[in-house]
């Protein structure tokens, strides 16, 4: 059974969902799972499911998303997010887990590995990459609009349209075959869908994202010294980038797991490396 739990952590009001099947018995090391930005935990309800009743699994809405309150203070990096999540990790997980991200939630989930080396039993990353600066500056300079509301309603048709075309290209902006990773139209419960995960982030859903954005560079992820298993996942829009990092040395404690294009696989593996 899947719950959902408020709590305050570090004077944060967090929203998370939690599987133990395990109840009264041995539920095995905690594996804490991150989102991507503007998403947020329910994204996680299928893979959730996929997991043995012996792992206990816990997925958050990070600060600003889902239905968590965003910091008190304008997030400036990923560092900033770090206290809040070492107080929900520790009360909520325990004193190790493992921890799984995917996108931002992979930067984060780095981030804290790397300021908290002790507290990760095993490190998952999905959707991970490396961005050259000049990659870097010209998706902050570009990919973020601003959605705050405007009386005529315009915020919405500009939304609509970007959350079309990034469900076909990355960046969204760059509407040309070299950049499109889906060759069919979306839907438009698809473009609806992903418009309402903005709409709940709210006008400051880039923060996160931003701030993941400044920090995926591959020194990062030399920095590592915790068991990490990082996907290369042949679906995802950051295919590309993911093969940038792998053309980099990386420590020996990252080991690489190929993974085919079907979200099938990509939740087997998952689901295989977190019972390793």
């Amino acid at each position: 059974m899947i719950t959902q739990n408020f709590g305050s952590f570090d004077g944060v009001k967090l929203h998370y969902r939690e599987v133990n099947r395990a109840e009264g018995g041995e539920a095995g090391v905690p594996l804490v799972l991150l989102h991507p930005s503007p998403k947020n935990s329910a994204m996680y309800l299928p893979l959730m499911a996929q997991f043995p009743a012996s792992q206990h699994v816990i997925a958050l809405d990070t600060p600003g998303y889902g239905l968590s309150e965003p910091l008190a203070a304008p997030v400036e990096s990923i560092a900033d997010y770090l206290p809040v999540l070492r107080s929900f990790f520790q009360r909520v997980a325990g004193s190790r887990f493992k921890l799984y991200g995917s996108a931002t939630g992979a930067q984060l989930a780095i981030g804290y590995a790397n300021s908290h080396p002790g507290d990760v039993v095993h490190l998952l990353l999905d959707n991970a990459a490396h961005f050259e600066d000049a990659e870097r500056d010209a998706i902050l300079a570009k990919y973020f609009i601003d959605i705050k509301p405007v009386a005529d309603g315009s915020h919405l048709a500009r939304l609509w349209q970007m959350c079309r075309q990034s469900l076909q290209y990355f960046p969204w902006y760059e509407t040309n075959d070299a950049h499109r990773f889906r060759t069919t139209e979306p839907s438009a419960a698809e473009v609806q869908a992903a418009i309402n995960e903005y709409l709940l982030a709210g006008p400051q859903y880039a923060e996160a994202y931003k701030a993941a954005f400044q920090y995926e560079r591959v020194e990062h992820y030399q920095s590592l010294r915790v068991p990490t298993t990082l996907f290369r996942w042949r679906g995802s829009l950051l295919l590309k980038e993911i093969d940038q990092l792998l053309c980099f040395a990386l420590p020996p404690c990252i080991r690489v797991v190929d993974v085919a294009p079907a979200m099938s696989d990509r939740y087997e593996a998952i689901v295989a490396a977190a019972g390793g």
